[in-house]
């Protein structure tokens, strides 16, 4: 559960006008992965600040860590001294480099804000590039023999058009089950992730991607 002030009359207030007034957030940015277009954090911002600011409302993130994992808290302060603070989210990044900390807090940053704000989220470019690492010019083939050939969050997905194998799709349904991922936000990651309906529409370096995505995803 998020934490908050003794109350919350008039940051609850502000909130509703804010979210009255803010307006679908268009995307600026390609993804190069996917050939997706996304909405970056910077953008997110620069598009809500003022919105926040006209209803006495501001947003802080606070990046933190074991060394090992990424966590990033989100909190929504309104000028009468109310607040609303959000459980961290936790990532692990598979490079333990600057680089890839840095990729891990931004996507950790964009999801939260947006979650935080019930903005839309868009493509998680920041996603792929804390859980899967640099991108590659060659890539193996995804194995099809059991779902635990998946587990490993670091191996690269396949290229090419094989669409997904009935392993990855049982072992996607089991992650999701198993971090209590909401149906809903199943099926927005699947979209966000390769613009289709359905896990049974994904290729299988899509289903690749998916499946890292969800092994760093937060345990409910």
């Amino acid at each position: 559960m998020c934490s908050k002030s003794e109350t919350i009359n008039k940051i609850a207030a502000a909130l509703v006008a804010f979210n009255g007034e803010v307006k679908s957030i268009s995307h600026d940015s390609t993804n190069p992965h996917f050939k997706s277009q996304y909405t970056s954090l910077d953008h997110m911002i620069d598009e809500t600040k003022p919105i926040l600011h006209k209803h006495g409302l501001t947003v802080m993130q606070f990046p933190g860590g074991d060394g090992e994992k990424i966590t990033v808290r989100t909190m929504i302060l309104h000028d009468s001294g109310e607040w609303i603070e959000t459980e961290p989210l936790t990532l692990k990044p598979v490079k333990l480099d600057p680089q890839g900390a840095g990729s891990a807090i931004t996507y950790a940053r964009r999801y939260s804000y947006a979650a935080a704000l019930s903005l839309s989220l868009g493509d998680d470019d920041d996603g792929n590039a804390a859980s899967t690492g640099p991108a590659q010019t060659s890539r193996p083939a995804a194995p099809q023999n059991t779902p635990q050939n998946t587990q490993r969050t670091s191996q690269p997905p396949a290229t090419g058009n094989a669409m997904i194998s009935t392993a990855q799709i049982n072992y996607a349904h089991k992650l999701k089950n198993d971090k209590g991922i909401h149906e809903d936000d199943f099926r927005r990651m699947i979209e966000e992730l390769s613009g289709q309906d359905s896990l049974k529409e994904l290729t299988k370096g899509q289903a690749s991607e998916l499946i890292n995505l969800l092994n760093n995803y937060p345990a409910a």
